[in-house]
């Protein structure tokens, strides 16, 4: 089979633009899905080209949905009767309801939409749970994160990609060491960008990966989540002795007195809370300082009129 680059460099019908690097990798994280009946979501296709070659690559795959909020999209046309074009914002109920209408469920989905920060939150947020066991969400052009007119910062406590970095604390979830849910983690994202996290869909984000620009997050079933008994084999143990009696243990370590676990949000979103209230107070004081200041000119002026009347 050609690998991608190869199905890019040989490409001649419409135009499809991505990086080098997303398709080296992709090679890499979508090789176990190619000979299979995959269904496909991509959000934004821009001129269409790449599902023209997603064709050639998943050869075995039953559908490939394209979704772009650009009207001028409905003038694409494929040959291949598995490619479908839905024209909207993915995360409008509207549009949604047509992606679904045409698979209720993918195996595959890639973010290649507008980019801006709030878009890709919601997306994952509602398309996530749409997503099969053993499926794969990549959430595309993350340089976009860094950047103010989508949305983003290098430390924007908001941003895509801060909101993807949060993610693997989610994986890690049974070492917190306190009574706090997932959502409880990405609660600053929700009430930001008003939006809503399923527990049990957070609960089975099986792995986060970054590569340049890109994060690819897995599914898979909550139990395939969880660290599990501690497995100790062998018989000799000259070094660290008494091992043998750890296997089938479990990890925990309350944290509940650890300030740096007990916080109510994440320093970075405390820190925007506190500035902004900081800046409230800061005007507050502006004002009563401007307001002293009449009171004593006042003030000045009856004391001058006292003297004046008693001389």
């Amino acid at each position: 089979m050609k690998s991608l680059v190869q199905l890019y460099q040989e490409h001649q019908g419409k135009v499809s633009d991505k990086w080098e690097i997303y398709l080296a990798e992709y090679d890499r994280i979508f090789s176990g899905f190619r000979s299979q009946p995959i269904r496909m979501l991509e959000i934004g296709i821009q001129n269409g080209g790449s599902l023209e070659i997603w064709t050639e690559y998943f050869r075995n795959a039953r559908i490939f949905i394209g979704c772009d909020i650009n009207p001028a999209c409905s003038r694409l046309s494929y040959e291949d009767p598995r490619v479908k074009v839905v024209i909207g914002d993915a995360n409008a109920e509207v549009t949604a309801a047509q992606i679904l209408g045409h698979s209720p469920a993918f195996d595959l989905i890639i973010d290649d939409g507008s980019h801006v920060s709030s878009d890709i939150v919601k997306s994952f947020a509602f398309y996530f749970r749409h997503l099969e066991q053993g499926g794969v969400f990549v959430a595309e052009d993350l340089h976009c994160s860094y950047w103010q007119d989508f949305e983003g910062g290098l430390y924007h406590p908001y941003s895509s990609l801060a909101f993807f970095k949060r993610l693997v604390d989610v994986i890690n979830h049974e070492h917190w060491g306190i009574d706090r849910e997932r959502k409880e983690l990405v609660r600053g994202f929700s009430e930001q960008y008003q939006t809503q996290f399923d527990e049990a869909q957070l609960a089975q984000i099986h792995s986060i990966e970054f590569f340049n620009s890109v994060c690819v997050v897995r599914k898979k079933t909550a139990r395939a989540n969880v660290l599990g008994d501690r497995i100790v084999a062998g018989r000799s143990d000259q070094v660290v002795p008494g091992l043998q009696a750890l296997s089938g243990s479990s990890l925990a370590q309350p944290q509940s007195a650890n300030p740096w676990t007990a916080m109510d949000r994440a320093p970075d979103e405390a820190w925007e809370q506190l500035a902004h209230t900081a800046a409230q107070r800061g005007s507050r004081i502006e004002s009563l300082a401007q307001a002293l200041a009449q009171k004593e000119s006042q003030l000045s002026d009856l004391s001058r009129e006292a003297g004046e009347k008693e001389g």
